[in-house]
């Protein structure tokens, strides 16, 4: 059929009033578009529809038929360009999350637990987030993920939400030759560095920056969680270069304290990412709305808990 939903909605009218200056007046259009559509219509449904009889329109038997049953399929037509209802105490689907193991230990339980009290029948997977998944995120069974990226960075295919910023810090034992006293360049470069490999790119502007001054770290071990690299922290002079929002937190719970860099560096930014695909998606947009805050509050109060142990 060539007709389109705007002219069915202008037939209807028609159907139920016909004449073309009150039905112009109901749906808001002139005269001459209303006559202009109604030809539209008569050359569409190979029938006159309304034929004039002095000063009124009477309907052809076609016409009737369509006045009785157009109103439903209307309505149902409708109801296809209508977002589907989303309750998320109905909903039966599987969401997965990607991101760094620190969120998985002390976020992504929260999310959890929140999810499953709006939405019982919702099912959780966890992924770790590998930065070179980042253009292939359309052919990755993941929806949604939480990073460190900057807007820039962000691939046209993706959406995102910002998610607060972080500068980076040591982190240390607490009984090191270096956790007291000034931490210099120069004790910075002697020690011994450890990565965590697993969730991102926690530490790269580090390397660029002693790059431009012909300069490296020695690193000694890489692993690929934030957990054993406490462990390791823990029994040798290693340093961790990370966010100071997970410096302090792991410090809270370990003999480790967090220094300042000896440099400075630009803030890195969180973004929480997910296929553009999934914009307008009911149930997509609930899981996103309902993570994003417990991520971004997160990282907010250990951010400012950072700045004031720094201090």
């Amino acid at each position: 059929m060539r007709h389109n939903l705007n002219q069915l909605r202008v037939l209807s009218v028609l159907l139920h009033t016909p004449n073309l200056t009150r039905a112009g007046e109901a749906l808001h259009m002139t005269q001459s578009a209303v006559s202009k559509t109604l030809a539209q219509l008569r050359d569409d449904f190979q029938d006159p529809l309304l034929i004039r009889d002095g000063q009124r329109y009477l309907l052809t038997p076609r016409a009737e038929e369509l006045k009785q049953v157009l109103p439903e399929t209307l309505k149902q037509l409708e109801g296809f360009y209508q977002p589907p209802a989303f309750d998320p105490a109905q909903c039966q689907r599987t969401f997965v999350f990607a991101s760094s193991d620190y969120v998985a230990q002390f976020i992504y339980p929260f999310i959890a637990a929140e999810v499953a009290r709006q939405a019982p029948g919702v099912t959780l997977k966890y992924r770790l987030w590998q930065r070179e998944h980042l253009h292939r995120l359309a052919d990755l069974p993941i929806d949604l993920v939480s990073t460190i990226l900057e807007e820039q960075e962000v691939p046209d295919s993706l959406s995102h939400w910002p998610g607060g910023e972080d500068g980076l810090a040591v982190l240390l034992r607490r009984d090191h030759p270096l956790a007291t006293g000034e931490l210099t360049l120069e004790g910075y470069l002697d020690s011994r560095h450890l990565l965590v490999s697993g969730g991102g790119d926690k530490d790269t502007p580090v390397d660029r920056h002693l790059a431009t001054l012909g300069q490296q770290r020695q690193i000694w071990a890489e692993v690929p969680f934030f957990q054993a690299a406490v462990g390791i922290l823990c029994h040798s002079d290693a340093l961790l270069t990370t966010p100071l929002h997970i410096g302090v937190q792991l410090a809270e719970s370990v003999p480790l304290t967090v220094r300042r860099l000896p440099f400075t560096l630009a803030r890195q930014g969180y973004r929480m990412l997910w296929h553009q695909r999934f914009d307008q998606d009911p149930a997509h947009r609930w899981f996103r709305q309902l993570a994003q805050p417990l991520l971004e509050g997160h990282l907010r109060r250990y951010v400012a808990n950072g700045h004031e142990h720094l201090e």
